[in-house]
């Protein structure tokens, strides 16, 4: 997000029931342990993108989004890449069955065929070229396979624990209207005006997953007789 001619990051974390929205100067390690942030408390299952900052919290439990991940293989198909094509259907079909109640265990056929659809996209990609100018270049499938290997767990937890999403949309349409927002607006024109707005629109989405009338939620806290201040959430 674009605030007094800089590029921001607007931050957000949301479930069925809350949204948290802060912006900060920088988009991984810094901000995500920053004041601003809740993620060095949580300890929950965090559904994210591949983005490496959010793998170095310990205390929660990762869960990559599966259709961030099957746009990049969708991508790599589209280079007819035979390994992406499988990978891409595996995914789709255990999500089908968790759809209908099915839950997967590590000694599921399954599994091993994650293992080895693994097996021959390592073949395929081939072995990291050398670069005496710094890292070992890779292709981008080589990059991917590398994750799903990683990351194995994680990117199957959907499918193994129950109330796991299979994306992080909850995130992205809980993100949408500030985009549309600055769309429409153009910029912030300062920071703190930037900040007010996370806020209020962090209170704004809650009220509304909660299903209570935004207008007398905002009467009530400016009386200081707010629901929240006196009842147990939802957790």
């Amino acid at each position: 997000m674009r605030v007094n001619g800089k590029l921001l990051w607007l931050h957000n974390l949301s479930t069925s029931w809350y949204t948290y929205v802060f912006r900060h100067e920088r988009r991984g390690k810094i901000a995500t342990e920053s004041a601003s942030s809740i993620l060095p408390a949580y300890s929950g299952i965090l559904v994210h993108d591949c983005y490496a900052s959010y793998f170095k919290l310990p205390d929660c439990q990762h869960a990559p989004c599966s259709a961030h991940l099957l746009r990049e293989l969708q991508g790599l198909i589209e280079r007819d890449t035979p390994w992406a094509a499988q990978m891409h259907q595996l995914l789709l079909d255990l999500y089908k069955k968790v759809q209908s109640g099915y839950r997967l265990t590590k000694r599921h056929k399954l599994w091993r065929q994650y293992d080895q659809i693994c097996t021959t996209a390592d073949e395929y990609e081939g072995p990291p070229i050398k670069n005496p100018r710094g890292k070992p270049k890779q292709t981008k499938g080589r990059n991917l396979f590398d994750r799903l290997v990683k990351y194995k767990e994680a990117v199957l937890l959907f499918a193994t624990m129950p109330d796991v999403p299979f994306t992080n949309n909850q995130a992205e349409r809980d993100i949408r209207p500030a985009m549309i927002k600055q769309k429409n607006a153009g910029c912030f024109r300062t920071e703190k005006g930037s900040d007010r707005f996370c806020r209020i629109y962090s209170f704004l989405s809650m009220m509304r997953k909660l299903q209570r009338n935004v207008f007398n939620e905002l009467f009530d806290l400016f009386e200081g007789q707010h629901f929240i201040l006196s009842t147990q959430l939802p957790k």
